[in-house]
């Protein structure tokens, strides 16, 4: 089988990984029950969903929170940030978390976000509440330990669907390219076979043994299965395949 081919695999493979793969921001909780932080956030970076968050201490500081997605703020330094503090007094904002630092922990129904960066500590405690409003504020213990405490629906597992907001994922930008990429590569191998080999009919289809042996191994992985399910034996011959 040529290069070729394998990437051509390989590029299946990975789509099916891309489809059937969690998102890294969906926490198993237990219990066959899984916690989705991304309602907890605005996705492209369009700014924290949880802002002026208030301090519990007498400083001049608020906190900024986005669950799963970066954000910037266009004063100071916070940057593709998961959590910033914002000096009100001067508006500039400095990042105290990150995105890819988010450790999630689950202490009999508690659940937590760590963000622990060389000089930052930030623990997000998020608390189940079905009924009424959300409510959050923060505590900052130092310079470098701090603390935001939500209380949400969405804290709770299943409750909050995720949507987006009408923009691409990266799974679908995938699934485009990976498109266009089967497109060209028909169009361009029948292109090639009928007019540099004059190849006619079924023949033009590029690759045509390959495909067929893959549509087969296919229909008889299908039927064993479904033999399987019934309790009965089917001879495929898997040293062939």
């Amino acid at each position: 089988m040529s290069i070729f081919n394998v990437s051509i695999c390989y590029l299946f493979i990975l789509l099916i990984d891309t489809i059937t793969c969690d998102s890294s921001c969906i926490y198993d909780v237990g219990n066959g029950q899984k916690l989705d932080i991304r309602p907890l956030g605005y996705a492209n970076g369009k700014g924290p969903k949880y802002d002026n968050i208030p301090n519990s201490i007498p400083v001049p500081y608020t906190f900024n929170w986005n669950g799963c997605f970066p954000y910037s703020k266009s004063n100071g330094n916070c940057t593709n940030a998961a959590a910033c503090y914002t000096d009100r007094n001067t508006g500039s904002s400095v990042v105290i978390a990150k995105q890819n630092d988010a450790i999630f922990e689950n202490h009999q129904n508690v659940y937590t976000l760590i963000y622990h960066t060389s000089n930052m500590l930030l623990t997000v405690y998020l608390t189940c509440r079905e009924d009424g409003e959300e409510k959050i504020n923060g505590r900052q213990d130092d310079q470098q330990i701090f603390n935001i405490y939500l209380q949400s629906r969405c804290c709770c597992p299943g409750k909050c669907q995720y949507s987006s907001d009408g923009s691409l994922s990266g799974g679908s930008i995938f699934i485009i390219i990976l498109v266009v990429v089967v497109v060209v590569y028909l169009a361009g191998g029948m292109i090639f076979l009928k007019y540099a080999r004059g190849a006619t009919g079924i023949d033009i289809i590029p690759n045509r043994t390959i495909w067929l042996g893959v549509v087969s191994y296919a229909v008889a992985g299908a039927r064993y299965s479904i033999q399987v399910v019934r309790q009965q034996k089917f001879d495929v011959n898997y040293e062939k395949i």
